[in-house]
C-alpha cells in the first residue's frame, strides 16, 4: 500500500513539474506580433469606416469618381431582385446614358423628368437581371459566334464600322464594344432564353402556351412624311415581284432597310404581344407559306410579310410578366421603385413581396 501511495505521489509530482516546465518554456507574444495585430485591427476599422462613408455617399446618389470607383470595387447594389444585386455603378451609367439621349434627341420627344429616367434605368436593369437568372436555369449561353452574327446584322445598317462607332458614341456616349456588352449581348441572351422557354417541356410553363409564327419581312422605312408616297410605290413594286415568284430572301437582302435584310428578312419565331399590333394582326392572319396580299403599314414604314411556319409555343413575354409580378424587388437607395404597385397574377398562387 505504501509503495502504491509513493508511486501515485511521484506520478502527480512528475505531471505537476511537466506542466510547470511547459508553462515556463511557452513564449509570450512578441512586441512585433502585438504591433502587427494592432495594424491589422486598425486597417479593419479603417475599411469599415470607409465602407460606411461610401454607402452614405451612395445613398445621396453621389457620382464623384471616387465614390463610383469605390462602389464598383465594393460591389455596392442599388437594388436587389430575388436577392440578386443590381450594381449602383450600372444604374448610374444607365441614368446618365438616358439623360444624354433625351438631352441630345431631336425635338418632338416629350419632356421627361429625372424620376422617369431613373424608372427606365432601374426597369431595364431589373429585366436584364431576371433574364440572366432564367437563362442560367435553362442552360443558355451567349457564344462568340452569336455576338459576331448580331454585330454583322448591326453593321449592315451603316456604311462602315467606323460610322457605326461614331453613331453609337453620338447617341449613347459609348464605344461599340460597350454597346455590344450592354445591349447586344443582353439582347442575344433574351432571344435564346425565349427560344429555350418556348421549346421547353417543363410542366410549369404549360400555362403560357400560345400560337407562334416564324416569319420574314421586307421593311421599307419612311423617314419623312413627305416621302411616304414614294416609299409606298417602291414597296408595292417589290411586293408585285414577290407575288410573281421572285425569291423573297434575295429581295429582302436587296431592298430591306433593317438588320434582318442580311438574313433574308428572317424574324425568327415570335408570339403575340411582341410585334406592333398592325404587324402582328397581319402575320397571324397568314397561313404558312403565304405572303401578305397588301403592304402592311406600321410606325416604322411599309412591310411585306411572309409566314414560313406556325406552331404552338410558350409565350415568353407573358411568362416574364408573371415572373416580374412575383419577384422580390428591393431598392437599396432612396430612389423610386417603379414596381411597387405591381400585383401578382391571379393564377400564380404567390404573393408579391416588392419593397
Amino acid at each position: 500500500m505504501a509503495d502504491d501511495m509513493q508511486y501515485q505521489f511521484k506520478k502527480e509530482i512528475g505531471e505537476s513539474v511537466e506542466k510547470t516546465v511547459k508553462m515556463e518554456i511557452t513564449p509570450s507574444k512578441s512586441p512585433l506580433l502585438i504591433i502587427v495585430s494592432g495594424i491589422i485591427g486598425a486597417l479593419l476599422v479603417g475599411v469599415v469606416v470607409f465602407y460606411v462613408v461610401i454607402m452614405r455617399q451612395v445613398k445621396n446618389l453621389s457620382q464623384t469618381p471616387v465614390v463610383l470607383k469605390s462602389a464598383e470595387v465594393l460591389g455596392v447594389p442599388v437594388a436587389t431582385v430575388n436577392g440578386a444585386p443590381i450594381l449602383y455603378t450600372d444604374y448610374i451609367d444607365d441614368v446618365n446614358t438616358l439623360a444624354r439621349f433625351y438631352r441630345d434627341a431631336e425635338q418632338g420627344l416629350p419632356a421627361i423628368t429625372d424620376e422617369q429616367i431613373s424608372d427606365m434605368a432601374i426597369s431595364r436593369l431589373v429585366g436584364l437581371t431576371m433574364v440572366e437568372t432564367i437563362a442560367d436555369n435553362y442552360g443558355v449561353e451567349v457564344t462568340t459566334d452569336d455576338i459576331d452574327a448580331k454585330k454583322t446584322e448591326l453593321l449592315a445598317n451603316f456604311a462602315s464600322e467606323s460610322e457605326a462607332e461614331q453613331e453609337v458614341m453620338n447617341t449613347y456616349g459609348w464605344s461599340l464594344d460597350t454597346y455590344i456588352d450592354k445591349v447586344i449581348i443582353p439582347l442575344i441572351r433574351e432571344e435564346k432564353t425565349a427560344a429555350a422557354f418556348a421549346s421547353s417541356t417543363d410542366p410549369e410553363g404549360a400555362q403560357y402556351q400560345t400560337e407562334e409564327a416564324h416569319a420574314r419581312h421586307i421593311l421599307f422605312r419612311v423617314e419623312q412624311e413627305n416621302e411616304d408616297a414614294t416609299v409606298k410605290a417602291q414597296a408595292q413594286e417589290v411586293l408585285n415581284r414577290v407575288k410573281s415568284g421572285e425569291d423573297f430572301a434575295k429581295l429582302a437582302q436587296e431592298f430591306g432597310s433593317d438588320g434582318t435584310s442580311q438574313v433574308g428578312g428572317d424574324l425568327g419565331w415570335f408570339g403575340r404581344g411582341v410585334m406592333v399590333k398592325e404587324f402582328e394582326d397581319a402575320a397571324f392572319a397568314l397561313e404558312p407559306g403565304q405572303v401578305s396580299d397588301e403592304l402592311v403599314k406600321t410606325e416604322f414604314g411599309y412591310h411585306i410579310i411572309r409566314v414560313d411556319e406556325k406552331r404552338l409555343g410558350r409565350n415568353f413575354t407573358v411568362f416574364m410578366d408573371n415572373q416580374l409580378r412575383n419577384a422580390q424587388i428591393v431598392m437599396r437607395v432612396p430612389i423610386h421603385n417603379p414596381f411597387e404597385l405591381l400585383t401578382p397574377p391571379q393564377d400564380a398562387g404567390a404573393t408579391s413581396t416588392q419593397g
